[in-house]
């Protein structure tokens, strides 16, 4: 099925490793314009590397500091200088860091929510800067399944989660009128580096919470992200999706899932 993507101009904010990159490859093989960014330099560069092996040499990579706003904004002034517009926004940018609520330091906390729920603020609010003028476009962020089920030691994380459930539900009301459609992504396990760790030395365990038992791979998330972007879905807006092999229908698995590889 031609999803309509060819000459569509994607940016993916997070999008040099894990679930970003796969998307970001995705897109490139539709025909999009492609934009990525990362505050990582050294994973800027091996993304550029990665897309020119897979035949897009022509994507564009740069280092920014999504937690930044100014930054972000700046970023994408450059892409539409470069392309004329942003039709699609995905905002992949993300991250955790593990332990007990009670000892978790502040700025530890404020990183986090900084990493997952401002950065998706921020990637909202820049392409609306673009899209609302336009009449259209699509955004798409990754949440988590975690944002649904309590993971012990990871609190911070869900409520980050969390609050990109209800940021895009608010923001795809509030720019509906303006033909622009805001959705989300739910994942469970999937084979990134925040995850492959665990994935490989705890498999039994993981996979035993897991209707499909096996953890997912970032093109599986990739695929589900091109098609929500796409518009052959445009009458999605304010959905959260869930693409964790069924691990969303156990009820309360999480709460067993503390930190066995530890």
């Amino acid at each position: 099925m031609d999803l309509g993507l060819k000459g569509k101009v994607a940016v993916v904010f997070g999008g040099t490793t894990g679930i970003g990159a796969a998307a970001a490859l995705r897109f490139a093989e539709e025909g999009c314009q492609v934009a990525v960014c990362s505050h990582n330099p050294d994973k800027v560069e091996a993304f550029k590397v990665r897309a020119a092996q897979a035949g897009y040499p022509d994507v564009v990579a740069e280092q920014v500091n999504g937690t930044v706003y100014a930054e972000l904004e700046e970023f994408a002034d450059r892409v539409v200088k470069k392309f004329g517009r942003i039709d699609i926004w995905l905002n992949c940018a993300g991250g955790n860091k593990h332990g007990p609520l009670h000892t978790l330091p502040e700025e530890t906390f404020r990183e986090i929510i900084d990493l997952n729920l401002t950065s998706c603020f921020f990637g909202i609010k820049v392409a609306a800067k673009y899209m609302v003028p336009q009449k259209s476009g699509s955004i798409v962020s990754i949440s988590s399944l975690a944002s649904k089920q309590p993971v012990d030691y990871r609190v911070t994380y869900g409520a980050a989660k969390a609050g990109v459930n209800l940021l895009t539900i608010g923001a795809a009301a509030e720019l509906a009128p303006y033909g622009i459609r805001v959705n989300a992504i739910a994942p469970g396990v999937i084979d990134t580096a925040l995850m492959t760790k665990a994935i490989h030395e705890q498999a039994d365990y993981i996979n035993s919470l897991i209707p499909m038992h096996r953890a997912g791979e970032p093109e599986e998330v990739g695929d589900v992200m091109v098609c929500i972007a796409s518009d052959r879905f445009s009458y999605m807006t304010g959905t959260l999706v869930s693409v964790d092999g069924g691990k969303g229908t156990v009820e309360d698995a999480a709460l067993v899932w503390n930190k066995p590889w530890e």
